[in-house]
């Protein structure tokens, strides 16, 4: 069983979001876990940022499989953009509608470890085999692993030593299509799909389906 505890990388890793994001609102942790303890830091929407942050904390403490070619990826972690109307603390989240993206940033923060991989842009991630709605309130159906673009370039990565840097990448909710679509036109071609329909990377449950005739 692998336990995280307090240590430098956390404490390097909440200063950096503080240069880039502001003060936490909120970490919520997770106490009790089978592998990794994957810990959220929230930053809730404010007057500069319109909608709530949530990031990863612990998926870093261990070094995802990966080859040679590919060191870049070796330590990364997550994060999720949400509408300033959602609820994201332990006392308004009432229902599995409104705590899955907080359940599926630390389902993915355990799976390069669990799954003996490793994740970077453009990764999808289908819930299921075929693809089922991910809950009730929505028909999105896989996670697409996207660059931090909305934040300063600054922020993509951290340095926390000479051997290990941290990458971080948003999680972004897709439909089947739109997968589908990307399995077999490529990253790129979605990235255009998001400019084709102005889509960006917060989770809008309603949103129209990029892939759909």
């Amino acid at each position: 069983m692998i336990v995280n505890k307090p240590n430098h990388d956390n404490l390097i890793l909440l200063e950096h979001f503080r240069k880039f994001i502001g003060e936490p609102s909120l970490i919520n942790i997770e106490s009790v876990s089978e592998s990794l303890n994957i810990n959220l830091v929230i930053f809730e929407a404010n007057e500069k940022r319109n909608y709530h942050t949530i990031i990863t904390s612990g998926m870093s403490l261990v070094p995802s499989n990966v080859s040679e070619e590919n060191e870049d990826w070796k330590y990364t972690e997550l994060m999720m953009y949400l509408p300033a109307s959602w609820p994201v603390t332990k006392d308004n989240i009432k229902e599995f509608e409104e705590y899955w993206p907080l359940g599926w940033l630390r389902k993915l923060g355990k799976f390069p470890n669990e799954r003996d991989t490793w994740f970077c842009y453009g990764d999808t991630i289908p819930n299921g085999e075929p693809p089922e709605p991910i809950a009730s309130n929505t028909k999105f159906s896989c996670m697409l692993l996207l660059p931090p673009i909305r934040e300063d370039e600054g922020f993509f990565s951290l340095d926390i030593s000479e051997e290990k840097t941290i990458q971080f990448l948003v999680v972004f909710p897709i439909y089947k299509e739109e997968m589908e679509f990307h399995l077999t036109n490529g990253f790129n071609a979605v990235l255009e799909k998001f400019d084709e329909y102005d889509v960006n990377d917060i989770v809008d449950i309603n949103r129209i389906n990029m892939c759909k005739s």
